[in-house]
């Protein structure tokens, strides 16, 4: 099975990783355009992406204080997100998100490898807007916040 997987460090407390993840008002700043309610264990959530025009439903496994799991088809094709995030010290968490479920062939390589951007982007984006306050999405398109 094929498997995007991406991990960086960041200057904040575990608590202020997971809250800019879990509450679509944060996520706003740095990785949807809109969210209709927070993620929660068994819930099912929906984000809108302006910048690209999608919008998608994300069906939320758990969530607890070191992880978040959901399953969503962003890449066309129903897969499995664990975000993890594991404190280093009180101010510098490490966060490692997954991606699996696409087929091992030409289709599914494609798929992981725009997923495994995808999350880089991610990853580097919640950095920016925790740590500085910073949406690098805004302005990729008109309608994005």
């Amino acid at each position: 099975m094929l498997v995007a997987n991406v991990q960086d460090r960041i200057l904040a407390s575990t608590d202020e990783v997971r809250e800019a993840i879990v509450d679509p008002d944060h996520m706003s700043g740095y990785f949807i355009s809109d969210g209709d309610k927070r993620m929660r264990s068994g819930a099912s959530v929906h984000w809108e992406f302006g910048d690209v025009g999608r919008a998608l439903d994300v069906d939320v496994i758990e969530v607890d204080d070191e992880r978040i799991h959901f399953h969503w088809d962003a890449s066309g094709v129903r897969t499995l997100v664990k975000i993890e995030m594991q404190s280093d010290d009180t101010t510098s968490t490490v966060v490692k998100v997954t991606e699996a479920g696409w087929s091992n062939d030409d289709d599914g390589i494609a798929r992981a490898l725009a997923q495994t951007a995808g999350w880089t982007d991610f990853l580097c984006s919640l950095k920016a807007f925790v740590v500085h306050g910073i949406n690098l999405r805004e302005g990729r398109t008109a309608d994005t916040h």
